[in-house]
């Protein structure tokens, strides 16, 4: 991975985990971060500071690695199909894949041991807010990479025509 790639990645990964939190109070949700932090201080015996900053380094470590797997995709291709595509079916994967794999991680922090998996929730295959959150975050992430990726065009090509 090149540098350009690698703050491409890290830019639009924790923008759009911001972003994330912003917008989940408007789909009538409590935010992840504040519902992990709360699991961390009730089942962990974390202190309020060090449950906060566990839940936003974990949800914007889960942005980031969203954001690497989209600009893959984005750079093997980049057309208005395949970035729809992977819009819909990251976030179809990821809201599948979300109640499950938060219950794990609140699991492993507030118990130091690797939950057994048959001990989580069944995958989340209701198409509801959480879909549509997950399907906007993928919308932020693409949009973000091909504004990074279209400004480095422009001005790659700007450079060689002086």
């Amino acid at each position: 991975m090149n540098i350009n790639n690698l703050v491409t990645t890290l830019l639009v990964g924790v923008i759009a985990s911001i972003a994330f939190i912003w917008i989940q109070p408007l789909f009538s949700m409590l935010t992840l971060t504040s519902r992990h932090a709360a699991a961390y201080v009730d089942i962990g015996g974390y202190s309020e500071a060090i449950a906060v900053t566990l839940s936003w380094i974990v949800h914007v470590s889960v942005s980031i690695f969203y954001t690497l797997v989209s600009l893959l995709i984005y750079n093997l291709n980049h057309s208005y199909l395949v970035n729809f595509l992977q819009i819909v079916l990251l976030g179809w994967l990821t809201t599948l894949l979300a109640t499950p794999a938060n219950e794990w991680v609140v699991k492993l922090i507030t118990t130091g041991q690797l939950p057994a998996i048959d001990s989580l929730s069944a995958l989340n295959t209701q198409v509801g807010p959480k879909l549509w959150l997950h399907i906007m975050f993928f919308i932020m992430v693409v949009v973000g990479i091909s504004i990074i990726k279209n400004s480095s065009l422009l001005n790659s090509a700007q450079a060689r025509k002086t």
